[in-house]
Parts: structure tokens; sequence; C-alpha cells
């Protein structure tokens, strides 16, 4: 170790600012507990999140979390943008480590509603559960309606109510859920509503058949087949045998897709 440092502090004499450098320098402060070394050297990057991480990510090697805590919550409340949620992330490390459940809770509240999406919803639950997350839910449930619909249709799929979920998709007049989550609803619902789940399987297939390919086809030929079951169980056969004849006549210049409509045999 001490070759290691000599040579260490040999490079830097010499003007060397190279990152194997300034690391092994910055690894050796860490090493020593030099806290005040720790911030100066990691410390010294613009006032982003990954600055207030490093340091903390330090304090927390050395089982400072009075440190941990400190740059954490100030790279929180100082700074912006997808990385502050390793902030929180490490300020709930703090609180999960000290037993401190309402602080722990408090946080990840203020985090789903400062950045909301279904991982800052399910953290929350965790911070809540067993005992807090029934007064949290209706809350946390609201700030997703208003700033993202499409992470309240995936925690309400999650949570098994697929008929909330459906409501905030087909009440939204002026949201696309898209076609993933479209289907994910479409599932949903067919063993409740099956009359639901035909109608979107058909409008997944006939969008894509908008685009040409043998692996396009082989995706609409799949939703066809969905559709067709949620047809059987709908009782509504007869309607679902006029779609393929429809679509063979629709796409007839694309020789693979009716070739591939007929061996199907879907009608």
């Amino acid at each position: 170790m001490a070759t290691y440092r000599r040579e260490v502090q040999r490079r830097r004499d010499a003007g060397d600012s190279s990152f194997g450098v300034r690391y092994a320098d910055e690894r050796l402060a860490v090493l020593d507990g030099d806290v005040e070394r720790i911030v100066r050297l990691l410390g010294r990057d613009p006032a982003t999140p990954y600055r207030f991480i490093r340091v903390a990510e330090a304090m927390e090697e050395l089982g400072r979390d009075d440190d941990v805590l400190r740059w954490a919550l100030r790279g929180i409340a100082e700074t912006s943008g997808w990385q502050v949620a390793q902030l929180y992330d490490l300020a709930d490390g703090v609180h999960t480590r000290r037993g401190t459940s309402e602080e722990r809770l408090r946080l990840r509240r203020e985090q789903h509603e400062r950045m909301p999406s279904s991982t800052t919803y399910d953290l929350l639950r965790k911070a809540a559960e067993p005992d807090r997350w029934a007064e949290e839910r209706a809350a946390a449930r609201a700030v997703l309606a208003v700033r993202d619909p499409g992470a309240l249709v995936d925690v309400l799929l999650a949570d098994g109510e697929p008929d909330a979920a459906w409501r905030v998709a087909v009440d939204n007049a002026d949201w696309e859920p898209g076609p993933q989550r479209w289907l994910r609803l479409a599932e949903a619902r067919e063993p409740s509503a099956p009359d639901d789940a035909l109608d979107v399987y058909l409008r997944l297939a006939d969008a894509m058949l908008e685009t040409a390919g043998r692996g396009a086809y082989t995706r609409a030929i799949a939703l066809l087949r969905r559709a067709r079951r949620a047809a059987a169980s709908a009782d509504r056969l007869e309607y679902f045998r006029q779609q393929p004849p429809s679509l063979r006549d629709q796409h007839r210049r694309r020789p693979t897709c009716v070739t591939m409509l007929d061996k199907a045999a879907l009608a």
C-alpha cells in the first residue's frame, strides 16, 4: 500500500489528471476514512445528482449514516433528474437500518409526488405496508391519475383490479394507452367482459397488419386467435367469422399475408 500511495502521489505531482489517478486518489480517501478529503474529491463535480450520490455512497461505505442522509437529502433538495431516485434510495437505506419507519414513509411519499410512476408507487407501498398502506393508497393513485394514467393502469392491473384499470383507459378520451397496454388490458378484461376484449384484439390485429412482413402477420394472427377465443366466450362467433375474409380482401395485394391468413384457418 505504501508503494501504491507513493505512485499515486508521484503521478499527481507530475500533473497526471487521468481518470485512473483521480479514482485511485478517491479510493484511498475512502480507505483512510478521511471525510474532509472524500468531500473535497468526490464533491468537486458540478451540482448534479451524481455528485451527491458519490459522496453519500462513500459515507455509506464508511458506515456514517448521518452523513449519508445529509448528502442524500441535500442532493434531493438541490438537484433534479432521473438520478435523484438513487438519492431517495440512499436515504431510504438509512431509515430502514435505523427503523425510522415514519421518516421512511414520508420520504417515499414525497418521491412519489415529485416523480410519480408505477415504481415510486411500489416503493411507497413497501414503506407503508403492512399498517399504513390502506390510508396511503387512494392518494398515491390520485397522483398517478393526474400525472401518469399509464402507470395507474399498470398498478391497477398489478393489484388485481382489471375493471378499474379498464375504466381509466376508456374514460380518458384524450389519452392513448398504446398497443402493449391495450393488450394487457384486454387479457385482464377477457374473463369478465369478453366483448370488450374481442374489440381490442381485432383493433390491435388490424393495426398490426398495417405493417408488411411475416413478423407482423404472425403477430396479427396470434391476436386474431385470441379474438376468436373471446368471441366464443361472448357468443359472437358469427361476428368474428366475418373478420378474416374482410382482412383477406383488404390486404389482397399482399400475397404472403393472404396465404398466412388462409393457413391459419381462423374462420
